[in-house]
């Protein structure tokens, strides 16, 4: 049952959206299928939070035999991608497992190990894998290399241009292009995203041990701002954030007092900077409070 909105969550999301950002809100009690919603079925661009279902269609492909978590793979310069993570830092020649690779694509958001990853997998077999869960609005045109040389106008589809696509990043430079477009980047809708995360968190999909397997990784994100930022101290929260100019996004599962429920906040055109990340810690805890007899 979707429930009105609280007014301190509507207050909350219009503080979000007072400079002209747009909000999507989706939330579910695990046990009580309690449910909250706003804007939850319009598309947002993803940024980071495509990573979750690229880490669920590696554990998918992993249970049907066609991966091996194990399965060594060799981390070479020539792919490195820029932004977040660390393997663009490290030696040619690493030698890692798709496991490895899913936790660096988790933990710190390595837009190197989801490069790999989704290159491993093929992103029609992320789209199917999401879509057979009935997640359709879930679509991954570009990948996070392609996703971040659109945002500062550089052709993803030429080798090289690491180094420029990295000082363009660091300078804001470029339109952003499809990748801030929610249209035609790597997108989906809140409901969906929530979606997913209830699925994991009831052990819906996949079987219990990926699941738990999944969840785990999730609650190793070393970012603590946005959804877990200003939870009482303590509260478990398996997560994943994602950033793009201008968007500001946050996924995930928060084991409240009541009972777990499933969460997705995603923005479009708020502020480049910590503000957003506060006003989105302040909604998530304006739902914490909205769930704490409810979930």
């Amino acid at each position: 049952m979707t429930a009105t909105v609280p007014v301190p969550v509507r207050e909350r999301i219009a503080a979000l959206e007072a400079s002209g950002g747009v909000v999507g809100l989706a939330v579910t009690g695990i046990r009580s299928g309690h449910r909250l919603a706003q804007r939850a079925d319009e598309p947002f661009p993803l940024a980071s939070v495509i990573k979750v279902p690229v880490l669920v269609t590696l554990y998918e492909e992993a249970r049907a035999g066609r991966a091996e978590l194990g399965e060594r793979v060799v981390y070479r310069s020539g792919s490195k991608v820029p932004g977040s993570g660390v393997l663009q830092d490290l030696d040619d020649g690493l030698t890692l497992t798709l496991r490895d690779l899913a936790v660096l694509m988790m933990t710190v958001s390595d837009n190197t190990a989801a490069e790999l990853l989704t290159e491993r997998l093929g992103k029609p077999r992320i789209e199917a894998a999401m879509h057979a869960y009935g997640l359709r609005s879930v679509r991954m045109p570009l990948g996070v290399r392609a996703l971040l040389y659109e945002l500062v106008d550089l052709d993803w589809t030429c080798p090289g241009g690491y180094e420029e696509a990295r000082e363009r990043l660091r300078v804001s430079a470029g339109s952003g292009g499809r990748a801030v477009d929610p249209q035609r980047s790597d997108r989906a809708t809140a409901a969906d995203m929530c979606r997913l995360m209830e699925l994991l968190a009831r052990r819906e999909i996949l079987d219990p041990p990926s699941c738990d397997a999944v969840i785990d990784i999730l609650r190793r994100t070393k970012s603590d701002s946005r959804i877990p930022a200003l939870l009482p101290k303590g509260t478990v929260v398996a997560h994943k954030t994602g950033t793009i100019r201008g968007v500001r996004n946050d996924v995930g599962v928060v084991e409240a007092p009541a009972g777990p429920y499933a969460i997705a906040i995603l923005t479009r055109g708020v502020a480049n900077d910590i503000r957003a990340d506060v006003a989105i810690a302040e909604l998530s805890l304006a739902v914490y409070e909205a769930f704490a007899g409810a979930a």
